[in-house]
Parts: structure tokens; C-alpha cells; sequence
């Protein structure tokens, strides 16, 4: 047995005993830096400040501890690299980070999106991913929101469901009210499993955090800690990507300055899910160990799923690459309101109407990315008009029983149209069925009401069988 490492460890004191294999010390060590990437012995002997032929002493076990010293400096070198990964991931510590990590998907950064409306522009569809990637389409899409359309009432009504799916309360029978509780482990015995939170276009996140906050409070509520904590914004629009991780972080840094036992992660992808190859499922708690037991939960707020393209395409293709037996999904919907004259966008589908000053803003951000692209081409600026009709039973209402106000740009000049926003309506016996058929469980519904007490808006949890 070599009797001193060369001013990098020593041997166990106590008798002399030869030994065969390495100590759980040096398995461990080793093993940590074949996790960190650090494989040859030369790179590890260059981790711990040592010569090679030290981490062939380590190996063969003929040397089984680290002098002090030279641990402080193992110690010191292996934090630097977690450190360095903790900042990729986007984990929330006690620390307030001045940047802010994103990871842009290949074919979803803002020059692949420029180069995708010059080449389709020319087409009869563009698709609602145009209208806000842009730092000023991000501006005017908020605008959007944050007047006329009733968004508080839609973020209370968001903050109602997470409050009912999150209850850790028990029911008669004993089984824990809340499904989004149930299915963490939370209020029962035993450890809570992870959860990986994909909101896939979140707009600024204040849903999202209205969920994060109630999730926090349920954690106190049961005594309990979920294992892990990620959330994950996932949009083409990095302006309102980084408000929405901001948002998130915020909440979550005052959860780890309290010392919460749980791993805060939050992770921003400029990602497109609806035509993209969703690569970031890879970088998710859940997908980087398969021996990690959590679940997903994925997020469609907003409308989201009523704006895509082809709910049917996405729901076999996306949603079912992301979602695995057990995960969950959320979605909030437009509801179908009969007679559909009632509905408040209805009014924009008439002729020589005067509009709001919400439904103008609604105007200028159809119209946006068109202008942009004219200037950005030196072309003389179109005569432009915005065209709202309903389509029904038809490739633009995959789901039965949906109504469409299909978003047309009319470009006089060219005498021709382009469509550049979908927004459905939805039958929720029909649509809850028509998940059903894909093999995703209805595990709640609710209604939400606007200000002059029309529901208008449903929340429906669903469970990937």
C-alpha cells in the first residue's frame, strides 16, 4: 500500500491492510466528476490539483483519503462547477441573480422567425407566433390584454382553480381533495414526488405565478416538500419570456430565502411547440433522469390551445411527446356561447361598426408584423384591413361543436388575404369528449365568469392515461 500520496492525501490511520478496490470516499468523488463530465485521469487529477498517477492510487484503493487540505481544494473546485451548473439550469437560490438564463431553440430565435414570415408571407396563413415575437409585437400583444379583455378576472379565475386543485384537505373517504395534490403526494404519507411546470405560451406568467404561490402555500399547509419545483415558460417571444421567468423567480427566491428544503428551478425556452422539435423536454427534471419520480404538469392558458393552428396535429404530435401516463394537463378555453351574437368579438365580425379602443388595439396588432416587414424591405406601406368571420365544420374547427373567429389581413393591393390569428370557442361536453378519445382523463372543470356574469371562460384539467 503506497504509505503517503505526493502532498495530495494520506492513508487510513490504523493497521495497514491492503486494499483492493477504492474507498466509498474516492467512489464517490469519482463518480461525482463522471457526472460533471470529467472522465479521463488527467481531467480529474486536474479538478483535484494533482498528478495522474494520485487518481490511479484513488482507483486501485491503494490510497483511501484526501489530506485536509487538499479536500478544502476538491471541495472548493467541485462547488464552482455545481455552481456553474445551477446557473444553466436557472435554480432559484437565496441569491437574486442579475441574469436571467434562456436557452433559444434552433429554428425559433428571432431572425429564424423574421426569415419564416418573408418566406411565407405570400401564403394564405401566417399564424398568431408572428404577431408578438418581436419586442414591439410583445408590446402591443400586452396592451392587448391588459385592457378591455377582462384580464383580472381571468387571473382570478386561474388563482380559483389552482386554489380548489392544489387543496391538500381531506375528502370523506380520506382521499386529498385537490387533484393537483393527489397526484404530487401532497397530504399523504410518504415523501411528495418532483413537478415540472411547462407553461407553454404564457404571456407575462401571471397565471403562472398565481399557481406557484398557492403550490408554496400548500407545501406549508401539508407539512410537506415537493422534491423538486421547475418551471419552465416556453414561447417564441423572448420579451415575454423574460418577464414570465422574472415573475416566477421572484416568487420563488422568497420561498428559498425561508429555507424551503425543495429545488426551485426556473427555466425560460424560446422554443415553437407548435412546429418546432420541443428539444427542452430533454433539460426537464423529468426527462434529464428517468429515475427522478415526478410529474408534469403542462399549461395552455389563455386561450393558447384555441389559437393553434390544428388542435388535432398538435394534441397527437406535441402534446403527446411531452405528456407521459399521469402527467397533467391544463388547458383554459373560450366557451361557445349561444346565440354566438353574444359574444363580445362578435361585434368585430360586422360591418361599419365603431370600435373600442381594446378592439382597435386588436386591429393594430394584426397588422403589426406586416408594417414591420414592409419597413424592414423598403417597400411603400400597403393598404391594409382586418377581416373577423366565423368558420365552423370545417379544417379550421378540428374539434366538433368549436366555432372559429378566424383573423384575416386583407392586402388591398394584392387583392389578396392571409390569416394571422385563430381564436376558437369551444363546446365543453364535445371538447372534454374529444380528449377523451386520445386517452386523456377529465379530472376537473370549471367555469369562469366576466364582469357581467357571462361564462365565457372554462379551466379543465386533464390526466394523460
Amino acid at each position: 500500500m503506497v504509505s503517503e500520496e505526493k502532498d495530495t492525501g494520506s492513508r487510513r490511520s490504523g493497521r495497514k491492510k491492503k486494499a483492493d478496490s477504492p474507498s466509498q470516499l474516492m467512489e464517490l468523488f469519482l463518480f461525482v466528476a463522471e457526472q460533471l463530465g470529467i472522465t479521463a485521469d488527467r481531467d480529474i487529477a486536474e479538478l483535484a490539483d494533482v498528478s495522474p498517477e494520485n487518481v490511479s492510487n484513488w482507483k486501485s484503493g491503494a490510497v483511501q483519503e484526501f489530506k485536509p487540505q487538499k479536500l478544502r481544494t476538491i471541495k472548493s473546485r467541485l462547488e464552482a462547477n455545481l455552481l456553474s451548473l445551477k446557473e444553466q439550469a436557472g435554480v432559484v437560490d437565496d441569491q437574486v441573480a442579475e441574469l436571467s438564463p434562456l436557452e433559444i431553440e434552433e429554428g425559433s430565435g428571432p431572425a429564424d422567425l423574421q426569415r419564416q414570415f418573408r418566406d411565407r408571407v405570400s401564403f394564405d396563413y401566417l399564424g398568431h407566433r408572428f404577431l408578438y415575437f418581436d419586442p414591439m409585437g410583445a408590446l402591443a400583444w400586452e396592451n392587448l390584454i391588459k385592457r378591455g379583455y377582462d384580464q383580472d378576472r381571468w387571473v382570478l379565475g386561474a388563482q380559483d382553480c389552482a386554489k380548489s386543485w392544489v387543496d391538500t384537505k381531506k375528502t370523506s373517504s380520506g382521499a386529498t381533495k385537490g387533484p393537483l395534490a393527489d397526484a404530487l403526494g401532497l397530504g399523504r404519507r410518504g415523501s411528495a414526488v418532483g413537478l415540472d411546470i411547462v407553461s407553454l405560451g404564457p404571456g407575462e406568467g401571471e397565471k403562472e405565478v398565481a399557481l406557484l404561490e398557492l403550490l408554496l402555500d400548500a407545501e406549508k399547509a401539508s407539512g410537506q416538500r415537493v422534491a423538486w419545483l421547475s418551471y419552465s415558460p416556453v414561447d417564441v417571444s423572448i420579451p415575454l419570456l423574460l418577464v414570465a421567468a422574472r415573475n416566477a423567480r421572484s416568487v420563488l427566491t422568497r420561498a428559498a430565502k425561508r429555507g424551503g428544503l425543495s429545488t426551485y428551478q426556473v427555466k425560460p425556452y424560446c422554443s415553437d411547440f407548435e412546429e418546432g422539435p420541443m428539444s427542452f423536454t430533454k433539460r426537464l427534471p423529468t426527462g434529464a433522469m428517468t429515475d427522478r419520480r415526478g410529474v408534469r404538469l403542462v399549461l395552455l392558458l389563455g386561450n393558447t390551445f384555441g389559437n393553434l393552428r390544428d388542435e388535432e396535429t398538435f394534441v397527437r404530435t406535441k402534446l403527446a411527446k411531452i405528456t407521459r401516463p399521469n402527467d397533467l394537463v391544463w388547458l383554459e378555453v373560450g366557451v361557445r356561447i349561444d346565440p354566438i351574437d353574444r359574444d363580445p368579438l362578435y361585434r368585430m365580425t360586422l360591418d361599419d361598426v365603431q370600435l373600442t379602443a381594446a378592439e382597435t388595439n386588436r386591429r393594430l396588432l394584426l397588422e403589426g408584423p406586416y408594417r414591420r416587414f414592409e419597413a424592414a424591405m423598403g417597400r411603400t406601406p400597403s393598404e391594409l384591413d382586418i377581416r373577423i368571420w366565423i368558420r365552423e365544420n370545417d379544417d379550421g374547427c378540428r374539434v366538433p361543436g368549436a366555432i372559429n373567429f378566424c383573423h384575416d389581413l386583407r392586402i388591398k393591393n394584392e387583392n389578396r388575404s392571409c390569416t394571422m390569428l385563430y381564436s376558437r370557442r369551444y363546446t365543453l361536453e364535445e371538447l372534454t369528449a374529444w380528449f377523451e378519445s386520445f386517452d386523456y382523463e377529465v379530472l376537473r372543470i370549471q367555469r369562469i365568469e366576466d364582469s357581467r356574469g357571462m361564462a365565457r371562460v372554462a379551466h379543465i384539467l386533464l390526466r394523460k392515461r
